[in-house]
């Protein structure tokens, strides 16, 4: 009798996609069971004076009565209460003041992972997370339910 390795020999590259395939398969799945997840998207980043350098295009910034909230400083975003994407925006863990690290090297393989679908969101809380070159990554805290969830590729 063949086991599965023999009937379909996989090599290293192929196994690497194969486990991130799966990995965001499980990801996938385990978000109907939980029904929501709170997670964080990124908004644009503040430069050292703490103004908006650049505001990403497909993320807009809402008030709590639902109105485009123009937003010049850090201090403007203490009234940000909801987010219209345009766009998939990918889903990370809030890390709120841990400095984001400059990565050397890049993946060699791509694989899916999860983004909130383009639409309106809640946005729970601002954070603010240091970059190594200047300035902070603005992060939007919001709750995603499962079926505002896709997998994309990047």
């Amino acid at each position: 009798m063949f086991t599965p390795i023999e009937l379909y020999p996989m090599k290293g590259t192929q196994i690497r996609r194969t486990r991130g395939f799966l990995a965001g398969l499980v990801c996938a799945a385990a978000l109907p069971a939980l029904g929501t997840e709170v997670s964080c998207i990124s908004a644009g980043r503040l430069d050292s004076q703490q103004r908006w350098a650049p505001q990403f295009a497909s993320v807009r910034l809402l008030d709590e009565a639902g109105r485009p909230l123009s937003a010049r400083s850090k201090s403007d975003l203490s009234r940000v209460r909801g987010v219209e994407l345009t766009a998939p925006a990918l889903l990370s863990a809030c890390d709120f003041g841990r400095p984001i690290v400059k990565g050397d090297a890049l993946p060699d393989t791509k694989a899916p992972v999860p983004a909130a679908r383009p639409g309106r969101l809640a946005v729970q809380a601002v954070g603010f997370s240091p970059l190594q070159v200047g300035g902070e990554l603005v992060e939007l805290q919001v709750r995603v339910s499962a079926e505002a969830v896709t997998m994309i590729t990047r």
